[in-house]
């Protein structure tokens, strides 16, 4: 699973859906991708849109990690216990700018705070509220971030942007779970013995 792409993804389909039933465009309102080029040229794509754009990911501090045990084989105690991988969950800090400009400028505030209004209501994301999550998921939290006025210019600088009407958030506890079984442990039945109880 391309476990930041889909939770994104879903994030703004579901804001795109949110937004469209109170203002009908005919395009979608929030836009997943970068603001400028790498080249410093302007995104068309981003024009008048509300920017969905990654600026920071971390790792979830409050979880803490395990080594879960899986049996290799149900029902077959013989195949001992396969080790895997602790679980590891990331937070994505994303930012929405209002790319708006000369007369749509209101319609970028409007639509922000919509957008807000969404998040405030929906902070949390599940299969029964978003049932395109990947069923591996089973919650998603979004918490509205404070930022500095100079966090704010260091971010719009990094990005190769002047300052836009924006709203930062981060998404919790995106999971990322390995299966690949690290190595293999079998049960001690005792000196002597082999896996039957006999000692021939």
């Amino acid at each position: 699973m391309d476990a930041i792409r889909s939770v994104l993804e879903t994030i703004r389909d579901l804001a795109n859906g949110y937004l469209e039933n109170l203002d009908r465009r005919g395009d979608e309102w929030v836009a997943l991708t970068s603001l400028v080029d790498h080249d410093g040229s302007v995104n068309p794509a981003a024009r008048d849109k509300i920017v969905m754009t990654v600026y920071n990911i971390t790792r979830e501090s409050t979880i803490s990690s395990y080594q879960p045990t899986f049996t290799a084989t149900p029902g077959a105690p013989n195949e001992g216990m396969a080790f895997v991988s602790p679980p590891l969950y990331l937070d994505a800090h994303v930012m929405f700018m209002a790319n708006f400009t000369e007369k749509s400028y209101p319609d970028g505030l409007a639509a922000l705070s919509r957008l807000i209004g969404f998040f405030q209501q929906t902070p949390d994301f599940t299969i029964e509220n978003a049932p395109m999550l990947d069923p591996s998921i089973t919650k998603l939290t979004l918490e509205f971030e404070n930022l500095s006025p100079v966090d704010v210019n260091y971010v719009m600088g990094m990005l190769g942007t002047r300052y836009l009407p924006s709203a930062f958030y981060k998404v919790r506890l995106i999971p990322f779970v390995s299966t690949a079984m690290k190595r293999r442990a079998y049960a001690v039945t005792g000196s002597g013995t082999n896996a039957s109880g006999s000692g021939r």
